[in-house]
C-alpha cells in the first residue's frame, strides 16, 4: 500500500512494511546456486513465497534466504513441516507460539545503537504499545549486545539495503516462534529507509511493532492475497501455520498493523482482540 505522506517525496516509490523486491547487492549477499540452496528455494516456493525476489544472505548470525518480508535460516527451512490450513481473510497465527510459564512471561528486547535516537525512541514506543495491552507477555528493554543470559530475547539490528524496483525494505523479521516456545530472535531495520525518507517516530515504532508481531507468532492479516501491497498472491500457510484467531473479522481489515504493507502504525481493535486471544 502506498503511504501518501511519503509518496509526495518520491512519487514512484511504494513503501511497505516489509514486502520488498530483493535485488540490490551487498557484501553479505551471494548468488543463489548449489543443490542445497535450490532445495531451500523449492521449499519456499511451495510455501507460496515469490522466490524470484529471494536472495541468500547472512542475517543475525545465520546463513539463509531473505524472501519478501522474512528471513529464514537454512535450519528453519529444514524444520518446516506441512500444514493444510484453509485460506480466509482474518487474523492468523503460526502453529508455534511463545510459551507462557505461569501467569506471565517477560520478553527482553534491545536495539542496535546504529539506529540512532529514533531507533531508541521507537523501541521504547513499541514496548509501551504492547505493555499497554496488559498481556501475559510483558516486554522490557535491556542493553544491546549482551551475551549469554544477558542477551535480549529479541534483538533489533541495523542493516543497510538500497531500494530496488520501486520498493524499499523497512524491516526484516528473523522467522517466527521456535518449537521450544521462544520468540524469534529478532529483526532488522533498514537504515537506508531513514536516510532516504526520514520516517516519523510513529512509522518506525509501528514497523517495530509489526515485526515483533511476527516474532511472537502473528502472520499477515492479508496473507491470502497481500492486497495491501497491491498484489493478489497467496502466501499459503508457509508451513509454519496460518491458524485463524477466533473473534477477528472475516472480511478485509485494511487498518490492521499486521497487514503485509503499511500504513498502520498502531493496533486497531481487531489487532487487540487477536493479542488478547493469544496472550
Amino acid at each position: 500500500m502506498k503511504k501518501p505522506n511519503l509518496i509526495t517525496k518520491i512519487s514512484s516509490l511504494i513503501i511497505v512494511f516489509s514486502f520488498l523486491i530483493f535485488t540490490a547487492c551487498s557484501d553479505d549477499t551471494t548468488v543463489l546456486e548449489g543443490e542445497s540452496t535450490k532445495d531451500a528455494l523449492a521449499t519456499l516456493e511451495k510455501m507460496h513465497f515469490n522466490i524470484s525476489t529471494a536472495k541468500e544472505t547472512h542475517f543475525m548470525g545465520e546463513d539463509g534466504i531473505a524472501v519478501e518480508d522474512m528471513f529464514f535460516s537454512y535450519a528453519q527451512i529444514d524444520e518446516m513441516s506441512s500444514d493444510n490450513s484453509s485460506v480466509n481473510t482474518k487474523h492468523y497465527r503460526t502453529t508455534n507460539l511463545v510459551s507462557v510459564r505461569g501467569s506471565s512471561r517477560e520478553i527482553t528486547v534491545s536495539v542496535d545503537p546504529d539506529l540512532g535516537q529514533i531507533g531508541s525512541d521507537a523501541l521504547d514506543g513499541m514496548i509501551a504499545m504492547y505493555n499497554n495491552e496488559n498481556l501475559e507477555l510483558t516486554f522490557r528493554r535491556v542493553a544491546f549486545g549482551g551475551k549469554g543470559k544477558r542477551k535480549a530475547n529479541i534483538e533489533v539490528t541495523e542493516f543497510f539495503e538500497q531500494e530496488s524496483g520501486g520498493f524499499i525494505t523497512l524491516g526484516r523479521a528473523a522467522g517466527f516462534p521456535t518449537r521450544k516456545g521462544d520468540p524469534a530472535k529478532g529483526f532488522g531495520i533498514n537504515s537506508r529507509w531513514f536516510e532516504l525518507l526520514n520516517p516519523s517516530l510513529a512509522e518506525v515504532t509501528g514497523t517495530m511493532a509489526h515485526e515483533v508481531g511476527h516474532c511472537i507468532g502473528f502472520r499477515h492479516t492479508d496473507y491470502m492475497t497481500r492486497e495491501s501491497c497491491g498484489s493478489n498472491v497467496n502466501e499459503g500457510s508457509a508451513r509454519v501455520g496460518a491458524i485463524y484467531i477466533a473473534g477477528t473479522p472475516t472480511g478485509s481489515d485494511a487498518s490492521s498493523l499486521m497487514q503485509s504493507c503499511g500504513p498502520a502504525d498502531t493496533f486497531n481493535n481487531n489487532d487487540k482482540i487477536a493479542l488478547d486471544v493469544l496472550y
